[in-house]
């Protein structure tokens, strides 16, 4: 049987980068409907940081989501298997 070993790592000088987050904004037809909110989330959820739903009569959507991990083209990708109508205004 061997001794147990203790192993310490020091990780005091490493540094952390934060993500740097972008946004992208979609119009949205009929955002309303709940059934479109929740096509919508169950879609991008996992995978962005945030979905800013317009509060009352927009149909303007922010998506923020981290570059390093989903692009703007597959989020429209991923709308578009859905079947959500939309028209990307940036990036």
């Amino acid at each position: 049987m061997e001794p147990k070993v203790r192993m310490w790592i020091d990780a005091r000088r490493e540094k952390f980068q934060s993500p740097q987050y972008q946004e992208v904004t979609y119009i949205i037809p009929h955002i309303e409907t709940p059934t479109i909110r929740e096509t919508i989330y169950s879609a991008l959820a996992s995978l962005v940081r945030e979905i800013q739903f317009p509060q009352q009569g927009g149909n303007l959507v922010k998506v923020i989501y981290d570059p390093e991990r989903i692009t703007p083209s597959f989020i429209d990708y991923l709308l578009l298997q859905r079947g959500v109508e939309f028209r990307r205004l940036s990036p």
